[in-house]
């Protein structure tokens, strides 16, 4: 009885004074030396009857005096939240009166069935606090089998056989709701990867740098109204979810543990939503590539209203999609009456993403997969319809004919470099997530950084050319001529009226010179 009444004493006086001392105690856990403490040769005696404590259980706090570091004169636990208070729904919420949850007790094994058994209340220090490490997760053993642990009596995080994997200021354990309240360890990341953490480092300047440059690419297409065409209109949306997902992702690699979990879980969406954004925009552009190439008819009407009405049709498929999968993103995360099994998003509960890879892979980069591999399908039919163009051209032999073929070939490499640059990159990404790192992480450093410098290399592509160059110039300062027009005009001049099953706006480079109705072409970025 007087132990479990020591235990109890020791949680309620833990302070924090002790956290801006030199040396701070373990898990900043302390508590008030009693007042006849006294040093004799560096170590500290107190307590009636009179206990000696080492140097390292005890610190001397200016304004305090001598506090004894709970965590060194008995084993402690991390819990997640403060007393009578729970994790639901990724953030730790007060018990309500009327809801009846077992008492927190410490398990000593925990695995795919659940706790197999605790330890006495009064063993163990217990400290309310989250953990204020960069990147945390759950142990989850009904998920995964290797996150099967087990708790010493020193307070250590062991494995299955009993291996040490983290100490006891690297996790905390806590109850979840939406597992009926199941006791689970959070953990902090690994900080044995410390090639990991400069990749880190790069892949967010890597994103900073293409900041600028979706910014420009965006601007320029919306200050020069000839670039405002089907193509103009898509790549624009493109690179608008791309600029607003990489800012959203450099906002959340500064988040540590002290920011409300509302702006975690926030961001969270806003990073899903953006970046499925974009990859739809990049399955309207190949599957307009491809529509173009199939040679079949225009919706009706003239030029310019046909772009409109695709444009529209494009603009209800894909912001309507992604719009779908964040809804039902959402509805799996808030609804109440789901099984407790359902694969629900976690957003914030250890971090600003997904808390599993089912649910990974079901919200984010399964639709990314199988958008990228229809985009592959069209691109493989496209090509295979150019070889089919260029043996009807050597037929005709003649120069409009063998013109057409030419632009082909010359948008179908535009978009090839967009597709290696974007789609290749993040298949990459996927690959690497799915079979996880385990040492081979390098293999993947080269496309993560690639990914981050995406802004660039759609700068590069779609703004460096010199006829875009030649209009912002006369946009901008028409009094000065910076670049010189070139006198060839295959790259630019647009397809005659007659061409065979190809619009007369699918130009290459999206021309813009004063024949009717060519200012209308139909360009994506991937």
């Amino acid at each position: 009885m007087g132990r479990n009444r020591f235990a109890w004493l020791s949680t309620l006086l833990l302070l924090r004074a002790a956290a801006f001392a030199d040396d701070p105690c373990p898990m900043n856990a302390s508590r008030p030396a009693p007042e006849n403490a006294h040093l004799v040769n560096e170590v500290l005696w107190a307590g009636q009857p009179e206990n000696p404590y080492p140097p390292a259980a005890y610190r001397l706090v200016q304004g305090v005096g001598y506090v004894l570091c709970t965590c060194e004169t008995g084993s402690c636990i991390r819990k997640c939240c403060p007393p009578n208070a729970v994790y639901v729904n990724s953030k730790c919420t007060p018990l309500n009166a009327s809801v009846s949850v077992a008492e927190f007790k410490v398990p000593k094994f925990v695995n795919a069935n659940g706790t197999v058994d605790v330890y006495e209340t009064d063993l163990f220090n217990i400290v309310y606090e989250e953990l204020t490490c960069n990147g945390k997760y759950k142990l989850d053993p009904s998920v995964r089998e290797d996150d099967i642990f087990q708790v010493n009596k020193a307070g250590k995080l062991l494995d299955e056989s009993g291996k040490m994997i983290f100490a006891p200021n690297r996790f905390c354990l806590e109850q979840f709701s939406e597992l009926n309240y199941q006791i689970l360890a959070v953990v902090c990341s690994p900080e044995n990867f410390e090639i990991s953490g400069g990749q880190n480092i790069f892949y967010t300047i890597g994103m900073m740098l293409s900041l600028p440059f979706l910014f420009t690419t965006f601007l320029v297409y919306a200050l020069i109204r000839d670039l405002q065409n089907l193509h103009g209109k898509s790549l624009m949306c493109h690179v608008a979810t791309l600029l607003v997902g990489y800012t959203s992702l450099i906002i959340v690699q500064f988040i540590d543990d002290s920011v409300d979990k509302t702006w975690c879980i926030f961001l969270a969406y806003i990073l899903q939503f953006s970046f499925l954004a974009s990859f739809f925009w990049l399955n309207v552009m190949c599957f307009d590539l491809w529509w173009t190439f199939s040679g079949f008819r225009p919706l009706g009407g003239n030029i310019r209203e046909d772009e409109s009405k695709k444009f529209i049709i494009y603009s209800i498929y894909a912001w309507g999609c992604t719009s779908l999968i964040s809804i039902i993103t959402l509805g799996m995360e808030k609804l109440p009456y789901l099984p407790t099994d359902a694969i629900r998003p976690e957003f914030g509960v250890t971090k600003c993403w997904f808390d599993s890879d089912l649910a990974t892979l079901l919200y984010f980069y399964g639709p990314i997969g199988t958008l990228l591999f229809s985009n592959l399908l069209m691109f493989i039919h496209t090509a295979i319809g150019i070889v089919k163009h260029t043996r009807d051209a050597k037929v005709l032999r003649g120069s409009e004919s063998q013109k057409n073929v030419d632009h082909e070939k010359q948008r179908f490499m535009l978009y090839l470099k967009l597709f290696i640059v974007m789609g290749v990159n993040w298949l990459a990404e996927i690959i690497s997530w799915a079979t996880g790192s385990d040492g081979s992480e390098y293999v993947w450093y080269v496309t993560d950084i690639g990914n981050s410098l995406q802004g660039v290399l759609i700068f590069l592509i779609f703004v460096c050319k010199k006829r875009i160059l030649n209009l912002l110039n006369k946009k901008l300062i028409p009094q000065f001529q910076l670049f010189k027009t070139s006198t060839k005009t295959s790259n630019c001049t647009v397809p005659s009226k007659t061409s065979s099953n190809l619009k007369n706006t699918d130009t290459v480079e999206m021309s813009t010179e004063s024949t009717s109705n060519s200012t209308n072409n139909q360009l994506h970025d991937f």
